[in-house]
């Protein structure tokens, strides 16, 4: 871009924001109405997509916090300053969210959905109780001194914020990974990414927007009651926005905030008793014709964030044992998946766990990498005892974990997969950098290239990546090399060989005998969730229980 250009593209911007600024002293009551109706929707938008748009979680309670931001304009604002009314609004929108947060956001998917809605008309309901049972009245009155010119301002100063405090997220470590939880949540927790912490901050911080533009709107109104202020007409206007201009970008909910403002307002003077069923068409055209909304069109608009520290590959100094497994058990009901298992590994080994199908190796390493807590025994990793942590608390305690149904984030780039692995980790990011760990597992020409756009093969060398990038004293491998063939095999038994190098502590769970042979120092076998068998590969393969486990016969 010429020097020139960008002149003119400067000029061009600031004689826009003049424009908008300004816009209060030419514009009549009507089109400052519609300017005041564009902004508080901006900035409705703007913060859902800031927590659904990466994360992917539907939510219908925009109105629920909006309200409660108009109805605490309504009880404060003649008694007390208006900034302390808009402190006490973000204050009980924010409390708000954090109280509902801590359950719904376990949820997900359609549950999720369901919730939000609920939580919308339950708090609606419990205001109309309180109005009338309490201040025994159905609504408030508010005469404020808010002019439609101070109201403009007003919002226009929120939204200036919204989009400040939207792109410092976007570029942040907790941008990539709300979008690391959007893509594979159960994948982030195993990158050492605490999603119920990261999803709540940002669910508060997008409530409280919503909430104090309910106060700010609440004078506009002068006599507010909870079918104005819960109307939940608004929740699915602000989601059709959002999704319109593109949720999964910064700017992309203004795209979708002002054509459908302006279809709102001929919607409600020409087709008022139908608004909700054009309401709808319009919802499932945009789903079915703009599924990235308009921005995506133009394949613009993604939030990216830097790629951050390096990370190591190589293992820290462990004094003997690093893992100690003992009496560990998981029952599913009655079904006993891993019963009283016990075993040691030291830094630098290679343990193989084998066994037939069903025998209880992927239940084995669920538990200690807590994606399932074990119902009986101790598993203590580097002294720390495991039993009661989270995914993400073992994850930085550097045991990582690669998955036998394999696990990408696949909206993520390849280079921001591993970067996910490093947004909280605790090492001094000395070490292999992100680049170099690609470079490793043989994708150090893809960097930009989406995980799912990957192949298999690709996708199981990603995931390794990704693990290393945690900078693990362990790594459990679960059928990493299942479905290569026999060249790609020989070269995935050598990088594992090289990590084993390295110090890399390994466990892996395997059907691949040579390379059980190749790799393995020392070897547990598993049938119906107990070990049947320990020793060197050669002694437990040539071991008659374990020949009977897996061919069905003591005499096969």
């Amino acid at each position: 871009m010429t020097g020139s250009m960008r002149a003119l593209l400067w000029c061009a911007g600031l004689a826009l924001a003049a424009a908008v600024v300004t816009y209060p002293v030419y514009a009549n009551g009507y089109y400052l109405a519609l300017g005041i109706s564009v902004l508080y929707f901006t900035i409705l938008a703007t913060a859902w997509a800031m927590f659904s748009g990466p994360t992917r979680y539907i939510s219908l309670a925009t109105v629920a916090f909006f309200g409660l931001g108009a109805y605490t304009a309504a009880v404060l604002g003649e008694t007390m300053p208006w900034p302390v009314v808009l402190l006490a609004a973000a204050g009980v929108g924010a409390l708000t969210a954090a109280i509902t947060g801590l359950s719904t956001l376990r949820l997900s998917g359609i549950y999720f959905v369901i919730f939000s809605f609920g939580l919308a008309e339950l708090i609606r309901q419990l205001v109309i109780w309180y109005e009338v049972n309490i201040h025994k009245s159905v609504g408030r009155y508010l005469f404020s001194g808010v002019t439609q010119d101070i109201l403009y301002w007003q919002l226009l100063g929120l939204t200036a914020l919204v989009f400040l405090v939207g792109w410092l997220l976007g570029r942040s470590r907790y941008g990539l990974a709300l979008r690391a939880i959007g893509a594979d949540e159960t994948a982030a927790s195993h990158s050492g990414i605490d999603a119920t912490r990261v999803k709540l901050g940002v669910f508060i911080l997008s409530a409280t927007f919503m909430a104090v533009t309910g106060a700010v709107m609440a004078p506009r109104w002068t006599y507010i009651d909870p079918a104005i202020a819960f109307n939940p007409t608004i929740s699915f206007q602000v989601v059709i926005m959002a999704l319109l201009g593109g949720a999964g970008s910064l700017f992309g909910p203004v795209l979708g905030v002002i054509p459908l403002v302006l279809l709102f307002e001929v919607l409600t003077a020409t087709l008022p008793n139908h608004f909700s069923i054009v309401l709808g068409l319009i919802f499932v055209l945009i789903v079915m014709a703009l599924p990235n909304g308009v921005i995506g069109l133009f394949g613009a608009g993604r939030w990216r964030v830097p790629l951050g520290r390096p990370a190591a590959a190589s293992a820290r100094t462990m004094v003997a044992p690093l893992l100690a497994v003992d009496g560990v058990g998981k029952s599913f009901g009655g079904l006993r998946a891993v019963d009283d298992v016990s075993f040691k590994v030291s830094p630098g080994e290679i343990i193989g766990v084998i066994g037939p199908n069903g025998s209880g190796k992927t239940t084995l390493l669920n538990t200690l990498s807590g994606a399932l807590k074990p119902s009986s025994g101790t598993i203590r990793f580097g002294g720390a005892l495991l039993n009661g942590l989270r995914a993400h608390q073992i994850a930085r305690l550097g045991l990582a974990r690669t998955f036998q149904l394999v696990r990408v984030m696949p909206d993520l780039t390849v280079a921001e997969n591993v970067a996910a692995a490093r947004l909280f980790s605790t090492s001094d990011g000395a070490g292999a950098t992100a680049s170099e760990l690609l470079d490793l597992v043989g994708l150090g020409t893809m960097h930009e290239t989406p995980a799912g756009d990957l192949t298999y093969i690709d996708q199981k060398r990603l995931e390794l990546a990704r693990a290393l990038a945690l900078q693990p004293r362990l790594v459990l491998l679960d059928e990493w090399l299942a479905g290569l063939n026999p060249s790609e095999l020989e070269t995935g038994i050598a990088l594992i060989a090289r990590l084993r190098d390295r110090g890399l502590t390994i466990i892996m769970v395997e059907h691949v005998m040579d390379a059980i042979r190749a790799l393995c120092s020392h070897c547990i076998v598993m049938s119906a969730g107990s070990v049947i068998a320990r020793g060197t590969p050669d002694e437990v393969l040539a071991d008659p229980k374990v020949v009977a486990a897996y061919l069905g016969g003591e005499d096969a």
